[in-house]
């Protein structure tokens, strides 16, 4: 399989033979149900800067799937602003849309809102699903926080409707550590505010705590992933000469469940992704019950992380909205 725009080393490298590629593909990608071209719900999760774009392009495939991203609305509503000479898109403060500047914060939130309030996400949805045939139900990515677990909810009824199997609807949470995810929000096109970033990752945390407690989510069957998406956690294929390549070689995630099966039980399984929660998410006092919160002073201890509500300093531990690099867990 040679690629006229890489030398003949490249290529191999990249490559290599066309049964050794097809077998790259299959154990290097996150597969639901075998990797069928048909019918398949993915519920992608996680909170702002945490790369879920990335872990779609690299880790899932992507191209068998239609992405539902809020995001690309907003965009999109601004180029039409812009474009427009009848009608125009405002926010509360009478801005049009096609001025907001991505990178000021303030003016994300009120992009955000102006959007929500013209009531994007059904209207999209319905066109989506219209007219659907059963037999050829096209896969769909869902691009969420979830930080609430409305974020599913909601449009598993229509899901269902339409003929979506509960055992071909997926859950792939994208865990970053929250400290890079402030700094990634940062230095990207659209800076989100501080306090909204921070209840992102608040929210996503604890909807997938709770579904990882209860072990399940009521109408989703398929299989349940964890993807630790810092950067020491993926490794790229490396060139002869010691060089890394943009080809990823492996990444770091779990499984909690298959399609139609049971939670593992295995309690190294369920260490394992405690342990990622704990190194990553943010220390605040919507999560303090992940380090046995119950109060402070008490001796109480969270059956399920097993760590103490008085091993957390209560005083010099807890995160701010733009994260802390000097205390907390990195």
């Amino acid at each position: 399989m040679y690629h006229p725009k890489l030398d003949e080393k490249e290529t191999h490298l990249r490559y290599g033979t066309f049964m050794e590629f097809q077998e790259y593909l299959t154990e290097k990608q996150i597969l639901f149900n075998q990797g069928r071209n048909y019918g398949q719900i993915v519920f992608l999760a996680g909170g702002a800067g945490s790369g879920k774009g990335f872990a779609t392009s690299n880790f899932l495939e992507a191209k068998k799937f239609k992405i539902r991203d809020v995001d690309e609305w907003k965009k999109a509503f601004m180029e039409l602003d812009r474009i427009s000479k009848n009608k125009q898109y405002k926010d509360s403060k009478g801005r049009r849309l096609g001025d907001l500047d991505l990178r000021n914060p303030d003016h994300v939130g009120s992009l955000h809102m102006a959007v929500k309030k013209l009531k994007i996400k059904v209207k999209t949805l319905d066109l989506l699903l219209k007219d659907l045939n059963a037999r050829h139900l096209p896969n769909i990515l869902f691009d969420i926080t979830l930080k609430e677990m409305d974020d599913i909810s909601e449009v598993l009824p229509a899901l269902r409707g339409v003929g979506y199997s509960s055992r071909d609807v997926h859950i792939v949470w994208v865990l970053a550590n929250y400290h890079v995810a402030v700094q990634a929000n940062m230095d990207r096109e659209r800076v989100v505010p501080d306090d909204i970033l921070l209840q992102t990752h608040e929210g996503a945390v604890n909807t997938m705590y709770d579904i990882i407690r209860r072990k399940g989510v009521y109408g989703i069957d398929g299989a349940i992933h964890v993807i630790l998406n810092n950067r020491e956690n993926t490794v790229y294929w490396e060139r002869p000469d010691g060089t890394e390549t943009n080809v990823i070689k492996d990444f770091t995630y779990l499984t909690l469940k298959k399609e139609g099966q049971r939670f593992f039980d295995e309690d190294e399984v369920n260490q394992q992704v405690f342990d990622w929660i704990k190194d990553n998410v943010p220390k605040s006092g919507k999560t303090a019950h992940l380090w046995g919160g119950m109060g402070r002073g008490t001796d109480d201890e969270d059956i399920v992380t097993g760590t103490s509500a008085k091993d957390i300093d209560w005083e010099g531990d807890m995160e701010t909205t733009r994260g802390s690099w000097s205390i907390g867990r990195r």
